[in-house]
């Protein structure tokens, strides 16, 4: 090609495009070296994984083989709390405070206690209360009358209680 000729095209794609000039000239910058600078970093990063991961590897204990259950000892057991019937439906037995669990028939009934939904039958709940104060215990259901009990305040008692409601 006849040097006048390359001048003229290198000045055309000059006037085109200067990125595709320089680049025709030789005289752009090289991203080879930036790129595999980057490459270098993330191999070494894997293979530092990679290496930690074999160390750990080594160090953790080599599975045990099998070997059978052992039998379950079951000649010890906590003995039944004790309860004392109050009421129909409710009972109490020693506790830290005062607390209310309340089981409903049918069961999933909303559960308000001293004025604050508690949730789904069954539930319990601590309930803040001083002297002989009531506390009132509601319970609710689509399809059912609404049921209510009232419950005198305890010290270091947990109260037992059974709500039936009815269509």
């Amino acid at each position: 090609m006849d040097p006048s000729e390359a001048r003229r095209r290198l000045e055309d794609a000059q006037a085109r495009s200067p990125e595709l000039a320089k680049l025709l000239a030789g005289k752009h910058d090289d991203p080879s070296r930036s790129y595999r600078r980057l490459i270098a970093i993330v191999a070494a990063a894997g293979l530092g994984v990679g290496g930690l991961w074999f160390a750990l590897r080594a160090r953790a204990p080599a599975p045990r083989p099998f070997e059978p259950a052992e039998e379950i000892d079951r000649s010890v057991y906590l003995p039944p709390i004790k309860t004392e019937t109050v009421a129909p439906g409710e009972e109490t037995s020693p506790f830290t405070g005062f607390a209310v669990t309340v089981d409903t028939i049918p069961a999933g009934a909303l559960v308000s206690i001293a004025g604050k939904v508690r949730g789904e039958a069954p539930v319990l709940a601590s309930v803040e209360c001083r002297g002989s104060e009531k506390v009132e215990i509601r319970a609710e259901k689509a399809g059912f009358r609404p049921a209510r009990r009232e419950l005198a305040c305890r010290s270091d008692t947990l109260v037992k209680l059974t709500l039936a409601l009815e269509r």
